[in-house]
């Protein structure tokens, strides 16, 4: 068989234009189509990121809110501890002196008298005691530089020079001294 064609070239040129168009037409919807659809893939992924950023930023405002009270709780820690630790340094320095005048009166002999007492608080060495004093005799200066030698309480004891001053007749003399020692009570 032979095939006879007696149409022009010019109108299977068109036609093949036209079907490249609709070709062309047709690759162009699928491009069309798939860009619409990236683009909405990504839109959906943008709105999900801001919807994600917006519970972050709530959260951030939670944990920042929870942050102010712990560090408020923590400088009122800080206060209450420091008052703590003033009330218990208090509390241990109270019955420092009443301990110390319920021992020190205990190993003062009856002709001694105190006519002034000085204490300085030491860390290392409890209370420095000066004590300036007058006795009716040298025996009752040797009774109470004994009592302190002797005491668990005290130590670094010195005895200072001893004064004798002459009273009127028939009255023994009086022996004026100074005493020095470290009290360090019993905890």
């Amino acid at each position: 068989m032979i095939k006879i064609n007696l149409l022009p070239r010019e109108v299977y040129a068109a036609k093949a234009q036209k079907q490249f168009q609709s070709l062309a037409v047709g690759v162009g919807a699928v491009v069309v189509l798939l860009l619409m659809g990236y683009y909405f893939h990504l839109s959906n992924i943008s709105r999900r990121l801001e919807r994600d950023l917006t519970e972050a930023r709530a959260e951030l405002q939670r944990y920042e809110t929870i942050d102010r009270e712990v560090k408020e709780m923590q400088a009122e820690e800080g206060r209450l501890s420091s008052r703590l630790s003033v009330i218990q340094q208090l509390l241990r320095g109270t019955l420092t002196y009443p301990r110390f005048f319920e021992d020190f009166m205990a190993l003062l002999p009856s002709e001694v008298w105190v006519q002034s007492v000085s204490t300085t608080t030491d860390a290392a060495s409890g209370l420095a005691v000066t004590v300036n004093a007058q006795a009716l005799s040298s025996f009752a200066v040797a009774d109470w530089l004994t009592n302190l030698l002797s005491s668990p309480v005290c130590n670094s004891v010195r005895l200072g020079a001893i004064t004798v001053t002459e009273q009127n007749e028939g009255a023994s003399a009086l022996y004026g001294f100074t005493m020095t020692f470290n009290y360090r009570g019993q905890s």
